[in-house]
């Protein structure tokens, strides 16, 4: 593109292979397991469910209940979706909170 703004064609070079280049411009995913974010929720359902926290396991608990293990500063369901996600997408552990104060479907009481 310099080429046709009279700019020197090394310049366009500089941002991918300078002397301050420090990593790629395109971030990758790693495989790793590992994130911060909620290494302390984990840690709390491990020591509920010790052995039993395994790929496909299937978690259904309160809201209550979850504030306990997982405090969060927002006290709603939605507050827990990220985890919910990211233990589906990493551990494919189903995470199902709810909570007691709304009024479940006929169906839901089935599975009760």
């Amino acid at each position: 593109m310099n080429l046709f703004f009279g700019g020197p064609p090394e310049e366009s070079l500089k941002h991918q292979v300078g002397e301050k280049a420090s990593g790629p411009d395109v971030s990758e995913k790693t495989g790793s397991r590992h994130n911060e974010k909620y290494e302390q929720d984990i840690t709390a359902l491990r020591e509920k469910f010790g052995n039993s926290f395994i790929t496909g396991l299937c978690v259904r608990i309160t809201l209550k209940k979850a504030l306990g293990m997982m405090p969060r500063n927002r006290k709603r369901v939605d507050a827990y979706y990220g985890l919910a996600r990211y233990l589906q997408e990493e551990y494919g552990i189903t995470l199902t909170i709810y909570s007691q104060k709304t009024k479940s479907n006929d169906h839901e009481k089935d599975n009760l």
